[in-house]
């Protein structure tokens, strides 16, 4: 009994350190409210939200010593989801419990215990066509939780719309979910403030359209929505780039001077700001925004995509990048994109990377952003934007 507790305390510990590999952006605050895989369910689960009912149970609380339920949780889940009138809430008393507690990661835990979920589910045989179970995960001491899990599972026991939060989400960091100390009214608070970031979470995505626009084209594969109304065309730009400390000094200078280029060629004013990752961009630049007064502020995060060589080195081969619009006027966001740029993909497997190769990922990710921008958010085809060395020289176009 003591090897297995010993077990799962150096499990927990290690996802503590190591959390979730999964999330597309690992070094930062993530601008999307949660992380949640890919589901072919995703769109008919929004679609019905109005029409269904979903059955909420007992959330599920995991520590070092084991497994417990709230029913405090899933009152406060149900309260707050007839609060927002997303969706019909039934509750259920059952406890679902998904055994023990396996994986080195935090992802690895969140795949375990949705596969073991979805067995009890399917031994109930649920009467309502989706369930939600709120998980949180611990760390030692019981005194801050590091991990929040929401599996929604349909009546046959697929994947609906199950996501995950740790601490690279900013909605996650500002729930602050410490413990002042280890008495139970302490903890009773830390699940309160965790059930409703989860919640938050789940209402955010909901709420997000999930007709998007999808692009594969020259080198990149970009997915954007329109989350909100954008009056009018934006004609000023702010635009702050953050960039994996990998990327600064072969690819910031070529990215900051061709989204500029590309802006302008487009007839938007635009100034491009590097910020590093641990900052506050709008407030590091409060001052400069408060001068320039633009339309809308575009935040952008960089970070690099790797492919293992068989020497065991992660070779960058590529970007994978996030956008994210923020309109000056009502202070929300009104367009978001995620994308890649993989070298691979386009070249195979016998690509290899090299410095000049490099500032063109900056072209095609600049061309990606802006192209779509211009369509997504401008209602107009993007002016010309090259992506290669020979085609910029000659339309002179930046190449450093």
């Amino acid at each position: 009994m003591r090897s297995f507790q010993f077990i799962v305390r150096v499990i927990v510990c290690l996802a503590i350190l190591i959390l979730s590999g999964c999330t597309p952006q690992v070094d930062s605050h993530q601008i999307s409210p949660a992380y949640r895989p890919d589901s072919e369910n995703a769109l008919s689960f929004i679609q019905q939200l109005n029409t269904v009912n979903l059955a909420v149970y007992p959330s599920i609380i995991r520590t070092l010593d084991g497994t417990s339920f709230s029913t405090q949780s899933q009152q406060q889940i149900i309260e707050l989801l007839n609060e927002a009138q997303v969706t019909k809430v039934v509750a259920k008393s059952n406890l679902i419990d998904p055994g023990e507690m396996k994986g080195k990661s935090q992802w690895e835990m969140f795949v375990n215990d949705k596969q073991s979920i979805v067995e009890h589910l399917k031994q109930l045989r649920p009467d309502i066509q989706y369930n939600l179970i709120m998980e949180f995960l611990l760390a030692p001491g019981n005194e801050s939780i590091f991990g929040i899990h929401c599996y929604i599972i349909d009546q046959e026991g697929e994947n609906a719309f199950s996501f995950l939060l740790n601490s690279h989400h900013q909605l996650f960091v500002d729930a602050k979910l410490i413990a002042g100390d280890s008495s139970a009214a302490s903890r009773a608070l830390l699940i309160e403030k965790a059930t409703q970031a989860g919640v938050s979470a789940f209402i955010q995505q909901v709420r997000i359209p999930l007709v998007q626009n999808v692009q594969e084209q020259d080198g990149y594969t970009i997915t954007t929505r329109n989350v909100s109304a954008f009056d009018g065309e934006v004609k000023k730009l702010f635009v702050v780039t953050q960039f994996h400390e990998r990327m600064v000094s072969i690819f910031m200078h070529s990215l900051k001077h061709s989204l500029k280029s590309a802006f302008e060629s487009n007839d938007i004013d635009a100034i491009v700001k590097v910020s590093s990752k641990e900052s506050d961009s709008l407030v590091e630049f409060a001052k400069e925004l408060e001068a320039y007064s633009p339309d809308a502020t575009l935040l952008i995060i960089i970070d690099p995509l790797y492919r293992k060589r068989e020497d065991g080195y992660q070779a960058v081969v590529g970007t994978v990048f996030e956008a994210s619009l923020m309109n000056s006027t009502t202070g929300k966001e009104a367009w978001h994109a995620n994308g890649k740029v993989d070298y691979i993909k386009m070249f195979g497997r016998d690509y290899t990377a090299h410095e000049g190769i490099r500032k063109e990922f900056a072209w095609h990710t600049t061309a990606a952003i802006v192209r779509a921008f211009m369509a997504d958010v401008n209602g107009q085809k993007s002016a010309s934007i090259y992506t290669v060395t020979e085609d910029r020289q000659f339309h002179g176009q930046r190449t450093d």
